[in-house]
């Protein structure tokens, strides 16, 4: 009953001609068919046969031989003619070897000898819709395989859900394999192959590969797979859906084993100083990404309002990259004069720190300075604002006021970034301060008085940048809530209109 039932689930939306003169065994095998195919049309004769078929262009045709007006062979025939891929399953009363080679020389799919028992019956038929999806799914691979993919050296693997359905022999030598069928048996589908390495794509207890591909198409994933002779290959993978095929994508595996980038995906490197000055190992990673057509997105922040849209990389020189964008973000890049990069397929996020060119009508921004970061702004946890410059804030240490100029960079829910002129003595890591800010909630005067632990400080020219951690009293944090809010739909009205500067 098993494989009955999968014979129901395969033969899902084909449909079926039985042709047959006896009208008892026409109805009986009707009901039969009708239990495993959507759509199941019978006829009396060859003629009839032939009439329904050129209207519904059936994918199975069953039919006896000896019948009036049109036998079963012309009615074969005819059907070949029109489409040689029509699988023609004829039975017959009659063990005549002619009638065998005709058949065969027609390329029909099976020859039955009648009686025909309902086991070798629904074998056949199960034998055609496997034979009829085998030849389905080349075809959709052979129709989207370019289109998908540029490159010739690419391992790819067209897929049904998991089930890999076809690979090209690149892959199949790879892995030592002769064929598709002797993969999924080693194997059973292209996770298992996958091998754990900090920042790439593999099958975990909470995440299993496919989950991760298929709610991310097009992305840039790094895998590492080892060959038939033991060697730890990296290759860069890439999945894409097939449009209008439920269910089906295609993925490809490019070998960058030679850029040699593994290193800069060790964990045990992530702070490493050469990791994040190795240059040439990212321009020869944002050449893979830029050659899959791989996406990559800009982070920029205009008054702490965080500016984030997709990028493609259009050009690579020696020590420049070229990105195409869209104009708000091109904007944003004008006004900090620099951006971050990140992309699924880069072990760290990327500092652009100069600008060279902004070209809004082309949409394209060229960038120097290019290097690999540990630290930047897109790892915050907290929106951080940039206040009015009208804001007050005065720095308490005990009963003392500092005297100095004292001004606000910037201020979260969690802590605030006061510019003094001079370190006042005394103020060290952890020590406990009390800090006053007026700020303006609807034209209103806000204040808020709180105290707060000195985080850390950073030296600059002719100032010092001092973050300070917040210990807010009760109902003190509702105040800055309130005034963050509100500062972000001013900044965001402020941003929306540089699109007309």
């Amino acid at each position: 009953m098993g494989d009955l039932k999968k014979l129901k689930l395969a033969a899902k939306g084909f449909k079926v001609l039985y042709v047959e003169d006896n009208k008892a065994l026409r109805e009986n095998a009707a009901k039969l068919l009708n239990k495993f195919f959507d759509h199941v049309d019978t006829a009396e004769d060859g003629k009839i046969g032939f009439d329904l078929y050129k209207k519904h262009q059936y994918q199975i045709v069953l039919t006896d031989i000896k019948m009036p007006n049109m036998d079963g062979m012309e009615l074969a025939q005819h059907i070949k003619d029109m489409d040689f891929d029509t699988k023609v399953i004829v039975m017959s009363a009659f063990d005549d070897r002619e009638f065998l080679y005709s058949s065969i020389e027609l390329g029909v799919f099976r020859y039955l000898k009648k009686p025909v028992n309902i086991n070798e019956f629904t074998d056949v038929l199960d034998s055609c819709v496997t034979e009829i999806k085998k030849e389905q799914d080349a075809q959709i691979f052979t129709t989207n395989l370019h289109s998908i993919f540029n490159y010739q050296s690419s391992m790819i693997m067209m897929l049904n859900g998991t089930e890999p359905v076809v690979t090209n022999q690149i892959l199949l030598d790879f892995f030592g394999v002769q064929d598709l069928s002797e993969f999924v048996k080693k194997y059973n589908d292209l996770g298992s192959c996958l091998l754990e390495h900090d920042g790439f794509l593999y099958n975990t207890n909470e995440k299993n590969w496919f989950d991760i591909l298929r709610v991310n198409e097009q992305k840039l994933y790094h895998v590492k797979i080892k060959s038939k002779d033991d060697e730890f290959k990296h290759f860069m993978l890439k999945f894409q859906n097939i449009p209008d095929k439920e269910g089906y994508g295609v993925l490809s595996l490019d070998d960058i084993t030679e850029l040699n980038l593994l290193k800069l995906f060790d964990e045990s490197q992530s702070n490493s100083d050469d990791a994040q000055q190795d240059t040439q190992a990212l321009f020869r990673l944002l050449e893979v990404i830029k050659n899959n057509a791989g996406k990559v997105q800009l982070h920029n922040y205009y008054k702490g309002l965080s500016i984030m849209h997709d990028a493609v990389i259009v050009d690579l020189k020696k020590d420049t990259v070229v990105v195409k964008t869209n104009f708000l973000q091109e904007k944003a890049v004008q006004f900090e004069k620099k951006t971050i990069m990140t992309s699924e397929a880069l072990p760290y996020e990327v500092a652009c720190s100069e600008v060279v060119k902004i070209g809004f009508e082309s949409q394209k921004i060229e960038f120097k300075k290019v290097h690999f970061v540990t630290t930047s702004p897109v790892q915050r946890q907290t929106v951080r604002i940039v206040p009015e410059e009208s804001t007050k804030v005065s720095l308490f240490l005990g009963e003392n006021r500092y005297q100095g100029e004292t001004s606000i960079e910037d201020v979260s829910l969690d802590s605030v970034k006061l510019k003094i002129e001079s370190l006042p003595p005394g103020l060290n890591e952890g020590e406990e301060v009390i800090i006053d800010m007026v700020f303006d909630v609807d034209k209103t005067p806000s204040i808020l008085n709180t105290q707060a632990v000195m985080f850390r400080k950073q030296e600059n020219k002719n100032s010092f940048s001092i973050v300070f951690m917040f210990k807010f009293a009760p109902g003190q944090k509702s105040i800055l809530v309130k005034y963050i809010t509100k500062r972000q739909m001013n900044i965001i009205k402020e941003f929306k209109g540089m699109q007309n500067g």
